[in-house]
């Protein structure tokens, strides 16, 4: 245990001293501390430019009645509808419309054809544009008015039955994923950035001390496993400590800068919950783990820096494919399916999907200590195994070793061992 908490040290103040890592620390609580200025500095300077704005400022809007003709009823329905817009009652055929939105003189055109028939004329139609929304909306309003006036209602009760909507009180005896999708969404993109940086971290580590010769004096002072798992978490730990650092900006920021500039609802979204906040961590802390000793493993291979990313790319793609299954799932609203709780179980997808069902989810607790128990068995066995790999691999120079070459030499590895241990009880 000496030896492993040695390692663990210097690893830990050999990250956390060096420059790349004050650096990338430094630029990430520096991005935060502005995104947290970002909203009330827009909404400031939105504010503004609409107190300059004059009604000569704003974008027209044309619009055409052929079914209503009733000029007050239509540009006063399209006034409240688009408040930013200037609304003009246009007579023009759709041609000069058409040749006038291209030229940006209006912002878009409206033709209402018949009662419920309409025309939208626009330069560039977005994937995301709600205009064609509101505007069919309004028209829907217009026809509705002018229905209940045809029956004699009055406008002021039609307007109130047209407007009126349910009061809807929710009561969720499980998980509320409305209130949770956000938060949880955040914080496995923490856990898939977190996992892929820093399980690097190690693989980065063990090239370098190999390229520098450095790791046949290590493994002469100290048992590859002691140097594994001490190079496994000191790299944690330095990772942890710029999470917490990083965290906790974010936190102090968006509380006391930009949280009240924020829409209520967003800000209700903002607030991550204790539990699921305290399940990232736990789920980070496992995964970590799972893939770092596999990556340490693989790149204690590398000759060259330059061969890393080909031996670690197994490890990665599996990585990606775990994180896409569970945001496909998430995204499809099928975070319990058959597919989720299997990879809840399997130890090199558990860490993600296991989190995302325990945030949007009504899993039972015993569910999430089996998965757990699972990846600490994992863990503990990869960490054996890549001790052992890390032995074999260390001294080994030149042409990447295949498979089954590796596999034989752990083989005799233990043959070996055994004798060793069967000769010591012997004496």
């Amino acid at each position: 245990m000496k030896h492993i908490l040695q390692v663990l040290r210097f690893e830990y103040l050999g990250i956390i001293k060096s420059k790349a890592f004050i650096i990338t620390t430094v630029l990430f609580l520096v991005l935060i501390i502005g995104m947290a200025f970002l909203p009330g500095l827009i909404l400031s300077i939105q504010s503004s430019g609409d107190e300059k704005k004059t009604e000569t400022d704003k974008q027209v809007i044309a619009v055409v009645d052929k079914a209503y003709k009733d000029e007050n009823t239509v540009k006063s329905e399209f006034a409240k509808s688009f408040e930013g817009y200037k609304v003009l009652i246009s007579t023009e055929d759709n041609d000069t419309l058409s040749d006038k939105v291209d030229k940006q003189d209006y912002a878009f055109a409206v033709v209402i054809d018949e009662p419920l028939a309409i025309t939208y004329i626009t330069k560039n139609n977005s994937l995301f544009a709600s205009q064609t929304a509101r505007v069919a909306e309004t028209v829907k309003g217009i026809y509705q008015t002018t229905s209940f006036d045809k029956l004699g209602v009055p406008a002021e009760i039609s307007a109130k039955i047209i407007s009126s909507e349910p009061k809807l009180s929710t009561v969720t005896t499980g998980t509320d994923q409305t209130k949770n999708y956000l938060s949880a969404y955040i914080l496995m993109m923490m856990i898939y950035m977190a996992v892929i940086l820093y399980g690097q971290l190690v693989a980065q580590s063990v090239v370098s001390e190999k390229n520098t010769r450095t790791m046949e004096m290590l493994i002469t002072c100290a048992k590859p496993s002691h140097l594994m798992f001490g190079k496994v978490f000191g790299s944690g730990l330095a990772g942890i400590t710029q999470l917490a650092v990083i965290v906790c900006t974010a936190v102090v920021s968006m509380r006391f800068v930009s949280m009240d500039s924020l829409p209520a609802e967003l800000r209700e979204m903002m607030n991550f919950p204790v539990d699921t906040a305290l399940y990232a961590l736990l789920f980070f802390v496992l995964g970590y783990f799972i893939y770092s000793f596999l990556l340490g493993a693989f790149a204690s291979f590398a000759s060259r820096s330059e061969d890393l990313n080909t031996l670690i790319s197994p490890v990665m793609l599996v990585i990606v494919a775990v994180f896409m299954i569970v945001v496909i799932a998430i995204n499809s609203g099928s975070v319990d399916s058959t597919l989720m709780i299997v990879c809840s179980y399997i130890p090199f997808s558990a860490p993600v999907a296991m989190f995302a069902r325990a945030a949007l989810s009504d899993v039972s607790i015993i569910e999430i200590i089996i998965s757990v128990v699972i990846q600490l068995v994992t863990i503990y066995l990869l960490g054996m195994l890549a001790s052992a790999i890390y032995r074999v691999g260390v001294l080994m120079y030149g042409k990447v070793p295949k498979p089954s070459a590796v596999i034989k030499l752990l083989s005799d590895q233990h043959k070996t061992n055994k004798a060793i241990r069967a000769s010591k009880k012997g004496e």
